[in-house]
């Protein structure tokens, strides 16, 4: 399980990010992804009078889900249920509050599979069918990860999961839109983020991984390949940073789009400098994580990530196609 000091530590870097850059904030600007915090589902479960070892179990699953207020929550929570039976899941818990976002409702629903096969590829299948209904918008939905959204830090540090003493996470991933920021986020998968100036297309990168069977590092390789051929100057820095399951990506595509600050036990990187220790990652050549399921961290940059992910492609029956990195 994660620690509530390093979930206090990436807020607080958030916040003093924010602060420094003297953000001005609009709506939908801050979302962040962190592990299941675990600790804090075993209390929910137990208040709800399931068994609270189930949140420790490796296939349990907890989902987000804004439901618009321009409809009776009632029949499109009665739909979804449906739903989550139809794709072989149990559900164990369900609670319902106000959300961030104006005008919507913040479901938020725990369950576990009835059988574990194909279980992310069934969870982000499950999310878009819940999304085929105008009012729904699936933040999160997974057996790894949760995302929180917000309209300011501040907001998202008073959220009463959030700011519960149980609320623990050994990592996060973490967007906060400003004012002039010429990037945003989506949704990747079922509760990845893709944080682009909005060229990238998130479905090309899903239908390798769930149609393909590809990693995110090898979709990535694929897809968020830079353009060989020169773009015109921008106006602003452009970077691409991805998220899905257990491995994450950053590119940035002009100098000074990210940045890497280390400390003895964290390692932030931001699209703007930020502490101390502070350097730009090199245009062009990507840097990703990947973690294992027991925990252990991963870097890959540079030479190491292409010998990775071709690794990985010319063990594959399709044919390889070229990377660029």
């Amino acid at each position: 399980m994660g620690t509530k000091s390093h979930t206090n530590a990436v807020l607080e870097t958030l916040t003093g990010w924010s602060q420094s850059a003297d953000r001005h904030c609009r709506e939908a600007n801050i979302a962040v992804q962190f592990d299941i915090p675990r600790k804090l589902w075993m209390d929910k479960l137990a208040n709800a009078g399931q068994n609270p070892e189930i949140a420790v179990n490796d296939h349990f699953i907890v989902g987000h889900v804004l439901l618009s207020c321009s409809a009776r929550p009632e029949p499109i929570q009665a739909g979804l249920r449906q739903l989550i039976k139809q794709f072989g899941f149990t559900l164990l818990f369900e609670s319902t509050r106000p959300s961030w976002q104006k005008n919507s409702l913040f479901w938020q629903v725990a369950m576990l599979p009835i059988d574990v096969f194909s279980l992310s590829d069934r969870l982000f299948r499950l999310a878009v069918a819940m999304e085929r209904q105008t009012d729904v918008r699936v933040a999160s939905l997974s057996h790894l990860h949760v995302i929180y959204e917000a309209n300011t830090v501040d907001e998202l540090r008073r959220d009463l999961d959030v700011s519960h003493p149980f609320f623990a996470s050994s990592a996060a991933f973490a967007y906060a839109q400003t004012a002039d920021a010429p990037h945003g986020y989506r949704r990747l998968g079922a509760a990845g983020l893709l944080v682009d100036g909005g060229e990238t297309s998130a479905s090309s990168v899903e239908t390798l991984v769930y149609d393909n069977g590809y990693s995110l590092l090898e979709a990535a390789a694929l897809v968020l390949t830079p353009e060989t051929v020169p773009s015109p100057p921008r106006p602003y820095s452009r970077c691409i940073v991805a998220s899905l399951d257990h491995e994450a990506i950053w590119l940035a595509e002009t100098e000074g789009a990210l940045w890497r600050t280390e400390s003895f036990s964290r390692i932030f990187i931001t699209t703007e400098p930020y502490g101390d220790n502070v350097e730009p990652l090199p245009p062009g050549r990507p840097l990703a994580l990947v973690r294992s399921a027991a925990g252990s961290l991963l870097w890959l940059e540079g030479t190491r990530f292409r010998q990775e992910v071709n690794a990985r492609l010319s063990n594959r029956r399709t044919p390889r196609l070229p990377v660029t990195f």
